[in-house]
């Protein structure tokens, strides 16, 4: 296979990419972020966290990676888990993909959280050493969700994957619970661990066997300017709404405690007849839809939006981000914000110019009470959609209803 190697001059020092020559439209591009432990990201173009996507080519992503991963099932059930805040959404939109596929198997999917839901008992805890936000909640599964055993298959799903070192605390964390596996599945947007992932959770599970599945591979190396002092992660901020603590029933939520193929699937069209019973106007032909998700809360907009796309309307799909990036060349636009949460820490939406959308629904667990006044005044009208699926207009100049 031929590769190709690039170098990118980034104000924190040089980066070095090796990837394989590929047909078609990147996957990624380069921005730098706000963080000592790694200067640098790779923006996903099909993920919607930080460039507003087109649901149909997010899904073509999900569905190559289910393909991927149906290819080294074994015969029995299979237990999905994705990680916050960045797979939350592609890890549900693989296992979406998988049950789909194979109806019949037992299967069930589990991410992890910053965050605790009202009434959730706590399974283990893990830490993520690169990132901005270093904790993950996993709490215990609800009904159907957990398989495991001699013949069912794990899979995890991150966006990427470099040393395989959280892969393995998750791992690790699932066997200190008794739980076994026969096979391991890793599957990323990106890899760049050159086999170190796949290496780094082997022998977790005594004899089970170790697959990877990917969109893109390829490594890289990072040589630091000296001269320059990392730029340090954002401080917290005041807090601008009351704590929230999510409640584990609420109709629009993300699947903190699981989503198992024995429940009836939710499609895009059940979720958009829900929100026209709660007195959703649709958009009008030829309006340009923006579809936002809040954090966490990324698979039922991302299936509302391809259930708009479906029906003709030009449908775009973005959630906002714990992840602090620089503007630059990726990143053209930037609004920063306190969270939805009342948490005290940053948030921010990339690559939104309200101007260009007719229509923005915007998707929050925490309803309008969770979306600061510098959030609303930037979005103009939107429409929000809460954890009931309680549909609020807010207005420029407006504000909370």
């Amino acid at each position: 296979m031929l590769r190709q190697t690039e170098t990118y001059d980034l104000e924190a020092g040089v980066l070095t990419l090796t990837t394989p020559v590929r047909e078609g439209p990147d996957l990624f591009r380069i921005a730098e972020r706000l963080n000592p432990k790694r200067a640098f990201l790779f923006v996903s173009t099909i993920l919607g966290r930080h460039i507003p996507v087109d649901p149909a080519k997010h899904r073509a992503v999900l569905q190559q990676l289910a393909d991927g991963v149906l290819a080294h099932l074994l015969s029995g059930p299979v237990f999905v888990m994705g990680f916050a805040e960045t797979a939350v959404g592609i890890g549900a939109g693989v296992f979406d993909c998988l049950r789909l596929a194979d109806p019949d198997r037992d299967m069930g999917y589990l991410t992890t959280t910053r965050f605790a839901p009202a009434g959730a008992r706590e399974w283990f805890r893990i830490e993520e050493s690169h990132s901005h936000a270093v904790d993950h909640l996993i709490f215990k599964p609800g009904p159907g969700v957990l398989h495991h055993g001699p013949d069912a298959t794990l899979v995890i799903v991150d966006d990427e994957a470099t040393t395989g070192a959280t892969f393995a605390k998750l791992a690790a964390g699932l066997k200190a619970q008794g739980l076994s596996f026969g096979r391991l599945v890793l599957v990323t947007l990106t890899d760049w661990s050159d086999g170190k992932a796949g290496d780094a959770v082997g022998g977790i599970f005594e004899e089970a066997d170790i697959f990877s599945v990917t969109a893109q591979n390829g490594t890289w190396s990072w040589s630091p300017d000296r001269t320059k002092t990392p730029r340090a992660l954002p401080g917290a901020c005041d807090p601008s709404v009351s704590a929230w603590v999510p409640d584990s029933v609420q109709e629009f939520a993300a699947p903190r405690l699981g989503l198992s193929s024995r429940e009836d699937r939710q499609s895009g069209e059940d979720i958009l007849s829900i929100l026209q019973q709660n007195g959703l106007e649709l958009p009008a032909a030829g309006d340009r839809i923006l579809v936002v998700g809040a954090g966490e809360h990324v698979w039922q907009p991302m299936l509302a939006a391809e259930a708009l796309r479906e029906r003709g309307f030009y449908t775009r799909f973005i959630t906002t981000t714990r992840s602090p990036i620089l503007r630059g060349d990726t990143i053209r636009h930037k609004l920063s914000f306190p969270d939805h949460y009342g948490q005290g820490f940053w948030m921010y939406m990339h690559n939104v110019v309200p101007s260009d959308w007719d229509r923005i629904l915007f998707f929050t667990e925490t309803g309008s009470d969770g979306l600061c006044d510098t959030l609303l005044s930037a979005l103009g009208q939107i429409d929000v959609i809460d954890g009931i699926g309680t549909i609020s207009v807010l207005k420029p100049m407006e504000g909370k209803p």
